[in-house]
């Protein structure tokens, strides 16, 4: 399986009528031709006046028959042409999932309040030593503290040395509370000391899910 990860950035003050217009118009036209639609959110906290939205797809192939069936719609161009004014500017990255995902078992089918997209930037060649260590040593602590991860991924096409991770809470609070207990486990501590050096820098936005999107498990 491959992920489309979409981050647009609209102009200031267009995120209402945006998010009305693509929730009345686009989204209905597009769930006819992509075929699955695994978030779509609003940025909270981190770079304003953006949307993030994740398709997936089989493979690149089905991407690409997919979105070209959508390009050649009259009803898909037309939204296409009206919502370009709302733009400042859109970017995207292929990404595929860790060898751990999406077997990663969940402990908790936490609501999707809020999500926190976590982007790691790898040292090249590190992804497949820090891939192991994860695995072994900390995957299941962290899905023990935080209990529900709806994405693991590293980058397929694009930009290179990249893991985007996502994690649902119930709210800021829930999230607060979770992330602190993690950080106070030495062996979290442990973990992150060994793996530290694998990195270049990471970030992260706190993303809410747009209204026309129902989370699962909601």
């Amino acid at each position: 399986m491959i992920v489309d990860i979409r981050t647009y950035t609209l102009r200031p003050g267009a995120m209402g009528p945006y998010i009305k217009a693509y929730g009345n118009n686009g989204w209905p036209i597009q769930l006819r031709f992509l075929p699955k639609c695994l978030g779509y959110y609003q940025v909270e906290t981190g770079v304003q006046n953006r949307v993030v939205h994740l398709w997936q797809y089989k493979d690149i192939a089905e991407r690409a028959a997919a979105r070209a069936a959508m390009e050649e719609d009259a009803a898909w161009l037309g939204y296409r042409t009206a919502s370009a004014q709302f733009f400042m500017s859109q970017e995207n990255k292929i990404m595929k999932d860790t060898p751990f995902w999406p077997k990663m078992k969940t402990v908790e089918k936490i609501p999707i309040g809020i999500v926190d997209k976590r982007t790691y930037f790898l040292q090249p060649g590190q992804f497949g030593d820090w891939a192991k260590i994860y695995e072994q040593e900390a995957m299941e602590m962290q899905i023990r503290h935080l209990g529900r991860c709806i994405g693991f991924y590293v980058s397929d096409i694009g930009a290179q040395h990249q893991i985007v991770h996502l994690w649902a809470y119930k709210d800021i609070g829930d999230r607060a509370e979770r992330r602190a207990k993690m950080q106070a486990d030495p062996n979290w501590n442990s973990y992150v000391t060994r793996i530290a050096p694998m990195f270049t820098h990471q970030e992260n936005e706190i993303l809410r899910p747009a209204p026309f999107w129902q989370p699962p498990g909601t």
